[in-house]
């Protein structure tokens, strides 16, 4: 009898029980010399998971072959090996009856000729189905766990510069690629380049991607936003529910506050318009917001004598005006500049009893903050109880598996929240220890040295104190001109 040897081992397997796919081989070709079955070919998955049919080579000849009439009998070591999809192992059971092929498991002993042998198989394939899913659950949850301990995940797509070598849990610093992420975020940072200004001088340069590419712009954005390079790891980036960032084992490339002053950055310069991304001369796009409504004010560009020459002047305009939902005049970037160096001049002597209300709401918030990290702590004991007491329920017999897992699983999505709260308000704890600088220092220093700053030193001084300038300019009646007024400035950190 024309007989098809099949053999399956996914690494996982290999790895955890020794379970080659060359053993399966020998042990099975000896069964066939033992039945005195003609071995037509031997078909071998290295390496592939059996949840399903798809991207397995050897099987999809296999099935050709059958269909094709020349395999009569089917040999493998065990069912499982086939498949471990219910379905698929249904489709081909169908498959070898209507073909005319027998099928022998080594470890099952199962008949298919006959209708309890199918009913058999069958009922052995839920069980492989459900053990493949239980394995998928452990995986995740090794996964998170591992995440939660502080060990990047990332083997093949270990971030750049690091590197993890094979068994390795802790990933390393790469110290070449390292310097080149240092570069990457001063010049966003501390340089005021865009990612397609990084992007091009990394490629001059004629530096490498990890994977010997070049870079792109989304490239350099994803460097920028890796917590990795701050000594953090995240879990879940594209699960919202799963998502969470935590303190790693690895050793930091750059430092928290550099990290942070990038990701302000990004999100203040995501807010603007294509067209009018921030640059030296539009420093504060993205900052101005409008008094009125509490819309952000938009930028627009328009020359001031374009019969004479072609030089440019920045105007802002209140978004909800194109709707007539606001009836705020806009304001160019000029004059946003004299108010604000005006503000600054009024208020610079009147801050310090405002920096004592701002550490006495800190101080506040740090306790509040405090006690819930507490009370979560409470609600995660109560949770251990309650899984205890479910589990004594299960095994006296009181309640059924179905339930109890349903139960447990519950109990462990409940944990799993309850730990992202207090990551949450851990990660809020520990931005407040961290050294700020005073409201009083910002504006003396912006009143000592504004004037002295280029513009690309504008732009990062706001983008390192300053998150909102709200204003508004009252149209003066009988006149085309406005009285702009700053109600107030909002400070990074408050």
């Amino acid at each position: 009898m024309e007989t098809a040897i099949y053999a399956r081992v996914s690494t996982e397997e290999q790895a955890q029980e020794g379970f080659s796919i060359r053993a399966q081989q020998q042990k099975l070709k000896e069964y066939a010399n033992i039945m005195d079955w003609s071995v037509y070919d031997i078909y071998l998955d290295e390496g592939i998971s059996g949840k399903n049919l798809t991207g397995r080579p050897a099987i999809t000849r296999m099935i050709a072959d059958i269909k094709a009439g020349h395999v009569k009998n089917v040999l493998v070591f065990k069912i499982d090996r086939l498949t471990r999809s219910t379905a698929d192992l249904v489709y081909l059971i169908d498959l070898l009856k209507e073909c005319d092929c027998a099928f022998n498991s080594l470890m099952e002993s199962i008949d298919t000729s006959t209708a309890s042998g199918r009913m058999f198989i069958k009922i052995i394939g839920i069980f492989a189905e459900f053990e493949r899913e239980n394995i998928a659950e452990r995986v995740r949850v090794g996964f998170e766990r591992q995440a939660r301990e502080g060990y990047s995940n990332s083997s093949k797509n270990v971030s750049y510069g690091y590197d993890r070598a094979k068994g390795q849990k802790v990933q390393t610093i790469n110290e070449a690629e390292a310097e080149n992420v240092r570069m990457i975020f001063d010049m966003y940072v501390n340089q005021g380049m865009s990612f397609e200004g990084i992007t091009k001088s990394l490629n001059l340069r004629r530096i490498p991607t990890k994977n010997k590419s070049f870079w792109v712009s989304a490239t350099v954005r994803n460097v920028l936003r890796n917590c990795n390079y701050a000594g953090n790891v995240r879990y879940s980036v594209h699960d919202q529910n799963r998502r969470f960032e935590t303190a790693g084992l690895h050793e930091a490339i750059i430092s928290a506050k550099l990290y942070n002053e990038a990701q302000i950055l990004m999100k203040k310069n995501g807010r603007c318009t294509p067209t009018k991304r921030p640059n030296e001369k539009n420093y504060f796009v993205g900052f101005v917001y409008c008094a009125k409504c509490g819309e952000r004010l938009m930028p627009h560009s328009y020359s001031k004598n374009p019969k004479k020459d072609n030089s440019k002047s920045i105007s802002f305009f209140c978004r909800k005006q194109m709707a007539r939902g606001c009836d705020a005049k806009s304001i160019t970037a000029q004059k946003v500049e004299h108010v604000l160096v005006e503000y600054f001049s009024r208020i610079g002597d009147c801050t310090v009893l405002d920096e004592i209300e701002l550490e006495q709401k800190r101080q506040q918030e740090r306790q509040n903050s405090e006690a819930q990290i507490g009370t979560l702590n409470e609600k995660l004991k109560k949770l251990d109880g309650k899984e205890r007491e479910i589990m004594g329920l299960f095994v006296d017999g009181e309640l059924e598996f179905a339930n109890y897992r349903a139960m447990k699983k519950q109990l462990d999505e409940d944990r799993d929240f309850i730990r992202a709260e207090i990551a949450k308000l851990k990660s809020t704890l520990d931005e407040r220890e961290e050294p700020s600088i005073s409201r009083t220092d910002i504006i003396t220093n912006f009143r000592e040295n504004w004037e002295g700053l280029s513009d690309i030193e504008k732009r990062q001084f706001l983008t390192k104190f300053v998150k909102k300038i709200v204003l508004v300019n009252e149209p003066i009646e009988g006149t085309n001109k406005g009285n702009t007024v700053i109600t107030r400035v909002e400070f990074v950190g408050e």
